[in-house]
């Protein structure tokens, strides 16, 4: 309970105070990181689930808590997602440390209270709750998106993300109506020991994977993605790109195999098929892409394809594959992100064509997005390598033609990748980019959180995989 006051505490302060100084929200952020480095630090990795608080009617009078008993708590599984959302949020601020925007303490109090929420996502241990929270992401979101947003099309961004989740996330809530029936509880602690009807387990499972598939997204359900990232703000494409995409998959791996193993199973070829599909659609379309920032976007639909895949493949490797695979996205796929909106917010533009020769006016910029690049094709020494070797290694013990699927895709991320780089980056200079200016000290300051991890956790991945394996979810799988 102390925790959660304490991560709350930023969001009072601001919204009590009239005050708009940049400085303070810099403050709330960096406590927020020691918070949670402070959490990493004090975690047991012998232990399943800690930082454990209940809430029921013994303890407070409320209504609804007759009818439910809220458990928050932390284990391997949400560990490093809270500490992905810490590092994004102050990411966002350094991002817009140099703009004008209007309202700008509005967008920080929504920024903390989508923080917030996703803590308490990354927490809960009740169904109906997670729901609640699952759709609460979409309010701030939608404000940042439909008011920040650079185009004329914003609004319309705003309601593709909207409806999507919201609808796909209806049979969800269907889905927890239909246990607390069959059970009398939407406690995912009790339900891990209770077996559900293999034949109620088919449907069950076809309405969380509707709600949870549509927030990854996976193929046919992405329409919204790449509309959602080319009109939201900077700050917005970061936390969307960064940890929201994570949802879908967070909820994958600690409800759909632990609840429906009998559906899990069932349900898997196609799952893996559609997966497949999302690889190679998502790496070819990029291709085709002229803004950066929608290129960026299929991207990680391809990336968010192997994810699915290795979930569905129900191996330890594939479980560590596709949680090593979004952390490593949330943390590259923000820097290039962020890159893009560093050369927007200098030319407003982002027409891939219209870029060229940027080494030779911003090297520090281009040495930094070039770690960011070879990070997105999985280099060694990256993070994201680690999670492509478990993912190749997961695919080809399914069967080889996953495998070679996999491999096939893997390449055309790096191909598309360079091509990029390879276009803004190289060549002649174009004579309007000539007074270009480097990146400023808060800009390259903002680099440092996405870089280090990504290089240091490529080196040393054991301290993220040792309390994941550890969770609750292997074990029950073992």
């Amino acid at each position: 309970m102390i925790i959660l006051i304490l991560y709350l505490f930023p969001i009072i302060f601001i919204i009590i105070t009239n005050k708009k100084n940049k400085k303070i929200h810099l403050i709330f952020c960096l406590y927020i990181i020691i918070l949670t480095f402070l959490i990493i630090i004090f975690y047991n990795y012998k232990y399943q689930f800690q930082y454990i608080y209940i809430l029921n009617k013994e303890n407070y009078s409320l209504y609804l808590l007759k009818f439910l008993s809220l458990y928050f708590m932390i284990d391997g599984i949400s560990l490093w997602f809270i500490s992905l959302t810490s590092v994004l949020i102050a990411i966002c601020t350094l991002s817009n440390w140099n703009l004008k925007i209007n309202f700008k303490k509005e967008f920080i109090i929504l920024m903390f209270i989508l923080f917030y929420v996703l803590l308490l996502l990354f927490t809960v241990m009740d169904l109906l709750l997670f729901y609640i929270l699952f759709e609460a992401t979409l309010i701030p979101m939608f404000i940042i998106i439909g008011i920040w947003g650079s185009r004329n099309e914003k609004i319309k961004a705003a309601w593709y993300f909207f409806f999507y989740t919201l609808i796909g996330s209806f049979f969800m809530l269907l889905s927890i109506f239909k246990i607390y029936s069959l059970t009398g509880t939407t406690n995912y602690l009790n339900l891990l020991s209770i077996e559900i009807p293999s034949k109620i387990q088919f449907w069950l499972f076809i309405g969380f994977f509707l709600g949870l598939s549509v927030k990854i997204p996976m193929i046919p359900f992405h329409i919204w993605l790449p509309q959602a990232h080319v009109e939201a703000p900077t700050s917005g494409s970061i936390l969307l790109a960064g940890i929201l995409l994570k949802l879908g998959g967070y909820g994958m791996i600690r409800f759909l195999f632990p609840l429906f193993p009998v559906a899990s199973q069932y349900f898997s070829p196609f799952c893996i098929t559609l997966s497949v599909i999302a690889i190679f659609y998502g790496g070819l379309s990029t291709f085709r892409q002229n803004d950066m920032k929608r290129l960026i976007a299929y991207s990680s639909i391809s990336h968010m394809g192997l994810v699915t895949l290795s979930i569905f493949t129900h191996s330890i490797e594939g479980l560590i594959a596709s949680y090593t695979m979004m952390l490593g996205h949330g943390l590259i796929s923000s820097g290039l992100f962020l890159s893009i909106g560093i050369l927007y917010s200098r030319h407003h533009s982002r027409i891939i064509k219209y870029y060229k020769g940027i080494t030779k006016i911003m090297p520090l910029f281009s040495i930094i997005t070039f770690l960011l690049i070879i990070g997105n094709i999985s280099f060694p020494l990256t993070f994201n390598f680690i999670a492509e070797f478990y993912s190749l290694i997961n695919a080809f013990q399914y069967s080889w033609i996953t495998g070679l699927s996999v491999t096939i895709g893997i390449f055309i991320g790096a191909t598309y990748s360079f091509y990029l780089y390879n276009r803004v980056f190289f060549g002649k200079i174009n004579y309007y980019l000539i007074k270009t200016r480097e990146v400023s000290k808060s800009e390259f300051n903002s680099y440092f959180p996405l870089i280090i991890p990504t290089i240091y956790f490529g080196v040393t991945p054991f301290m993220l995989i040792q309390p994941f394996i550890l969770s609750s979810y292997l074990n029950i799988t073992i």
